[in-house]
């Protein structure tokens, strides 16, 4: 039996869907109910965006663009920090009108569909004003760029407009958006590192926002939940999360290089999974680890000796010829879950976060991919978490996301100037300071189940009879397991930055991708460059039994 073969399309990166509709006025913010989807910016304290699931793939967003106002479908994203749109002059737009072209000497080859994600025509509107401050630019590990020019132009998220922010168009872009606005440390932004860079660093949304008073402080809370959700600028909202709030330090990961942290990252103490159904426990690391809490990633990346043991809990084994950890599906009632501990709080996250769900042969791929230099989690982490980002006091703060109650701008708690959120606990777990090998040195299950606790593990190191029971084989017409499964090609699904503070050049290799970046005069805070923005795959899913 042959079936038909298909592409899954998994963005790294998650995209907000912006509703239209009148903001609330005069409460010290901006609301925005959550749906999918030319007031001047007023104060406010807080400001609402929602979000949508594309597809069950990824999250889309309008953004008006313009004079008169242009649409176009983006991605925003905590990983990155510049606003970038495609022109419509794209040539690798299916249907363009420039057909022909080259680019560094290379045929261009169309193939996205820019009718389906909005482009910017430049020429339409009356309010662009062009940047002589040199080249735009932004390169991605999976090999897509954007190439273009700086401008500045009024935009409007949800009714709310923002004049002359200072963004990209992209005359050239391979990935299949119609651009990303991102929402990270301003000094992530990409205006260093290749040839005509500006070497200047500008006031990005976020800062915007807090200029012009619609925000007291640079702090955004993320509540993702399927298929949809949603981003509160300058607030929380304690309904999307249950239990205590705890208030975390980002850590700096390049303590050599910068005082403060330049990613948006935290301490993660230990990871385990567990089945209460079969009373099984098993504790992966308790090495303390940064941890990127990433809504640019799709699923999550891991160190190789954690990924490996996520994988045998379940019974999954890692493919070579499908690029990723196979195994049978799990029943629709399966009850495993992977628990992240923070110390203070443990975030739990359902196996059905993470799966890579094939047509119909009864094989599920699992959405972590191994990385020897860096631990993401993307949004399958972050569906189970009430996160707050808190870029102006560096730190992040954790909930157990609550899904089951609607919301009200009345019940929203805004964030303090200093980080103070009122109900929330500072943590009291040690931060991450220095690269130790991973081990396990406690459970963390211990005194947490109530059923015999002799299935429990704390081994280091993956066990390959470490098998879950509750996965229902689906067999052939003949009663055997089909002889292929599905295939998974997965690059790596997390970033990096390189650090510099001197006049030099500096070149990464890892497993799956080589990087150049240079760096600049220290007087900016010289992380030089981010890939975390669009980092897209490809998963061809090749499904045929013979």
């Amino acid at each position: 039996m042959t079936l038909n073969s298909m592409w899954f399309i998994l963005v790294v990166f998650s995209v907000v869907s912006l509703v239209q509709c009148r903001p609330t006025l005069g409460l010290g913010h901006l609301n925005i109910p959550i749906h999918k989807g030319g007031n001047r910016l007023r104060r406010r304290s807080f400001a609402e965006i929602g979000l949508f699931h594309e597809s069950d793939i990824y999250y889309s967003a309008v953004l008006e663009i313009g004079t008169p106002s242009q649409e176009i479908s983006v991605v925003m994203d905590t990983g990155s920090a510049d606003l970038w749109v495609a022109s419509s002059s794209n040539p690798y737009c299916l249907n363009s009108a420039y057909l022909n072209r080259t680019y560094n000497g290379e045929r261009i080859e169309p193939w996205i569909d820019c009718k389906s994600l909005g482009t910017f025509d430049a020429n339409s509107s009356s309010s662009i004003e062009k940047l002589d401050i040199g080249r735009f630019f932004i390169n991605y590990t999976d090999g897509s760029f954007a190439d273009g020019y700086w401008a500045t132009e009024r935009i409007s998220l949800s009714g709310i407009e923002v004049s002359k922010l200072q963004f990209g168009v992209a005359e050239y872009a391979t990935g299949p958006v119609g651009g990303v606005l991102g929402i990270g440390f301003a000094r992530r932004e990409s205006v260093l590192g290749y040839e005509n860079a500006p070497g200047k660093l500008y006031p990005n949304f976020p800062q915007v926002l807090k200029q012009e008073g619609v925000i007291d402080v640079v702090a955004y809370s993320l509540c993702i939940n399927g298929d949809a959700g949603s981003i509160l600028f300058g607030a929380v909202d304690p309904s999307k999360y249950s239990g205590p709030l705890y208030t975390f330090p980002m850590v700096n990961e390049y303590p050599q290089y910068v005082d403060k942290p330049a990613t948006l990252a935290m301490t993660l103490q230990a990871i385990g999974a567990k089945s209460d159904r079969n009373c099984k426990t098993k504790t992966f690391s308790t090495t303390k680890m940064p941890v990127l809490l990433d809504s640019g990633t799709t699923y999550m990346s891991a160190p190789p000796e954690i990924a490996d043991q996520m994988a045998s809990f379940i019974g999954a084994t890692f493919s070579e010829d499908d690029g990723a950890y196979i195994f049978p599906c799990p029943a629709d009632d399966d009850d495993t879950e992977f628990v992240f501990d923070f110390g203070d709080i443990k975030i739990t996250v359902p196996l059905k976060n993470l799966l890579l769900l094939p047509p119909s042969n009864g094989y599920c791929g699992l959405g972590v991919m191994p990385a020897t230099y860096s631990m993401t989690l993307g949004s399958a982490f972050l569906s189970s978490a009430y996160v707050v980002y808190d870029l102006d006091n560096y730190q992040i703060s954790l909930g157990q996301a609550s899904h089951g109650g609607g919301s009200s701008q009345s019940g929203f708690v805004k964030i303090g100037k200093q980080g103070e959120i009122p109900g929330a606990t500072k943590a009291t777990a040690i931060p991450w300071v220095t690269d130790e090998p991973i081990a396990v040195n406690y459970d963390i299950f211990e005194n947490s189940m109530s059923c015999n606790k002799s299935t429990s593990q704390t081994s280091s190191n993956p066990s390959t009879s470490d098998k879950s029971q509750t996965f229902s084989l689906v067999t052939t017409s003949n009663g055997t397991l089909p002889t292929s499964h599905s295939s998974y090609d997965l690059p790596v699904m997390s970033s990096h930055s390189v650090i510099s503070t001197s006049e030099e050049s500096a070149t990464i290799t890892t497993n799956y991708a080589t990087e150049v970046y240079s760096s600049y005069s220290p007087q900016y805070i010289t992380i030089t460059h981010t890939v975390t923005a669009i980092e897209t795959i490809f998963a061809t899913i090749n499904c045929s039994n013979n």
